[in-house]
Formats: C-alpha cells, structure tokens, sequence
C-alpha cells in the first residue's frame, strides 16, 4: 500500500470500470497463463484478464509503449511500467463475472514530472478506452493473419468492446488511518496511516445476480434441445434455468431474512478464500421478479408474444445482495442456495440450518459465474 508519491513525480488517480466478463480471464492479471494454451490443454489465446487489458493500455498511453501482437509480450512488463505502478482494483471478480463498476487505482507519473502539471482524468479515460480499443483490434488481426481467417473462437466476437473505462478522478491526498495497524504490535512493516486504496477504502460492495425462469414448452418436455429453448440475448447474461413453474419468489426472501446482518458464512465460503475470518455483514438482500419482456414494446405490442416466449414462459429474477466485503464465490453460494428454495427443493428454515451448520458441504451447488454482476462499489464520500 504506497503512499501517494508527489515528491517522485507520480500521483494516484481512482478509476470506475465497467466489463462483459465472458471473454475475460477474471479481474486480475495472471501474468505467462494468459493468452495461451495452458499446461492443461485449455486454449486461451486471446483471451485476457480484464487487469491485463488495462495495464496493457496503460504501458501504450503512459509509456508510449507500441504494441505488437507479432511477437509475444513479456508479461513482466505490465506488471509495472516505467511511469505507473501499484494497480489495486477494489473487487477481483471471476472469470465470467460482469461488472457495472468497478473501481481501482494506479500511480501515474506528472508528465516532464512536473507535479503541477497533472494528468487531465478525462485524458485518462479517453486514452485508456482508445488503446483498450486499438489493442483488441492489433489482436485480432493478428490472428487472421496467422490463422488464414480462422481465429481462436474467444476472438470471434470481436473483444473491443468489452472493458471501458468510465470515470476517473485524482484520488485523495490525505493519508488514511490503517485499520490493521496495531498499537505497540511489531508494525515493522505496518504504517499508522496510508494512502486512499480502492480496495481498503471500498464502504459497501453491491452484487447483483440475474436469473432467467423459463418454463418447458407444452409438449416438448423430453426434447433434448430444450435448454436451449430461445432467449437468445441472455446467454452469458444470467442463468437459465428450466422450471416448469415460476421461482417461488416469496419463499426465497423469507430465507434470504435468515441471510442478512452480521453472520459466520462458513457454509458459503468458496474453496481456496484467503480472508482470514469467514464472518462478514450482509447489510440487505433484495429480490425482484419481473417477465422477461415487460419492457420491450414496439407500437404498444410487447415483442416476444406467442411461440412459447411470451411473459407466461418467462420470468426474470433478479438478487441484489449489498455489504461491505464478501468471502470469495459467497455471492454465488448464496444465490444457489435461494434458487434451490425458489424450486421447493429447501425451505426457508432449512437455509437457517445451513448457515450455522457452518459446513460448505451442506449446502447447495454454486450458482454459475455469467449470471453475476458487480453493480456498484462505494468509496464513503469519496465519488468515483
């Protein structure tokens, strides 16, 4: 956690980020395992994490760094380039998992280091979003050169517009007490006071998880190609999820009570979390159920009516799941948990258990990555 460095000519600027996470590696930079076929055989050429991307764009726009997708790039030169480091994103989201905003920091270089003669934000964003956009498009033709027009099926889609920067503010000056400074401890390597971080100084995290309720067509309950029965717009969007009657809604907020305030959430804790105490504070769980359509209207008419697609068939519920700080997947393990009692298969008391069992084998299944999304991430009084 450095300290804003003005007397080394760099100041600290906070970013919001807004992300499809399907085509991405994750939030964070995994470094050589990027953008290639990894030692278990699964092919990620051209496929990114989204701090990769980022940190990429900032070594073209800072460091005037010339991209050249020709010739591998060496991983360690994003990890800091000559006039930026110590990247901090406040959220390390999945890979698949979306983003609204998200919020990080960098320390950029003044320009001729001059501290009086900052980096104007908006240039920031503008060039960032630029370079995202440039470099997206140098790779992809990169691969039709290579590959005679057949390209990695991540780059199909054309990824140049799947990150954008969308704000960006100088962060602030004064230094921060450090809650994990302990008076008269061995704070050897502990300061008192920090720099503003955007993860320790991030106030309340909002997720939001969207599920699509579909029932099975009449007469078509055994058909095999039933799961991919329409809704062609929400793959990768939210979970599709088969039912032949809607997600009791009532039923999943009743748990979801069980759910909210201050709780050991060891039973949702994802494999391999790295926070040291699984307790956190669910400040509220909100759910909303709406049909598919309800907002799509052509001439008064809403699209999707008749063939099976109509607001019978489909309904859309949506988890919005807001606290401080969160135990990895805990989001997800929560949202399995509601769908399993919106199915009947659980009832509300039964997730109460299931939370002081403080066993992850107790509960239901992981909810999947592409139906989450990081909808906001607050600073206090600081806006990003």
């Amino acid at each position: 956690m450095a300290l804003v460095r003005n007397s080394a000519g760099f100041r600290r600027y906070a970013f919001s980020v807004a992300y499809d996470g399907l085509s991405c590696l994750g939030f964070s930079f995994q470094g050589k395992y990027e953008n290639c076929i990894n030692p278990q055989g699964s092919d990620l050429r051209g496929i990114h994490s989204v701090e990769g991307n980022i940190r990429l764009a900032l070594l073209s726009l800072v460091d005037g760094y010339k991209v050249d997708f020709s010739q591998s790039i060496n991983p360690e030169l994003l990890w800091n380039g000559s006039n930026y480091e110590h990247f901090q994103v406040s959220s390390r989201t999945d890979r698949s998992v979306h983003a609204l905003k998200n919020t990080f920091h960098v320390d950029v270089r003044t320009k001729d280091s001059d501290i009086d003669r900052l980096w104007e934000p908006q240039t920031l964003v503008r060039g960032l979003n630029f370079h995202l956009i440039q470099n997206a498009r140098k790779e992809v033709r990169k691969y039709l050169d290579d590959c005679c027009g057949r390209m990695p099926p991540s780059l199909m889609r054309l990824p140049e517009n799947d990150i954008r920067i969308t704000s960006c503010t100088p962060a602030p000056l004064e230094l921060l007490p450090n809650k994990h400074y302990t008076e008269g401890a061995d704070n050897a390597h502990q300061l008192s006071h920090i720099s503003w971080n955007a993860r320790f100084t991030a106030t309340n995290r909002t997720y939001v998880y969207r599920i699509l309720c579909h029932r099975l067509p009449t007469g078509n309950e055994n058909d095999s190609q039933v799961e991919e029965y329409g809704f062609p717009f929400q793959v990768g969007k939210s979970w599709r999820m088969h039912c032949k009657n809607d997600l009791d809604v009532e039923a999943m907020r009743s748990a979801a009570n069980h759910l909210v305030g201050t709780h050991d959430f060891s039973s949702f804790r994802g494999k391999g979390c790295y926070r040291l105490t699984p307790i956190t504070t669910i400040d509220n769980i909100s759910i909303q159920s709406a049909p598919l359509f309800n907002n799509f209207q052509i001439y008064g008419n809403k699209i999707g009516s008749g063939g099976g697609l109509d607001d019978n068939n489909a309904q859309i519920v949506s988890i919005t799941v807001k606290g401080n700080a969160f135990l990895y997947r805990q989001v997800r393990n929560l949202v399995g948990c509601l769908a399993t009692v919106g199915q009947n298969k659980l009832s509300p008391s039964n997730v109460q258990e299931i939370l002081l069992a403080r066993d992850r084998r107790k509960a239901p299944a992981m909810a999947p990555a592409h139906g989450l999304y990081l909808a906001n991430v607050e600073h206090g009084d600081f806006h990003i």
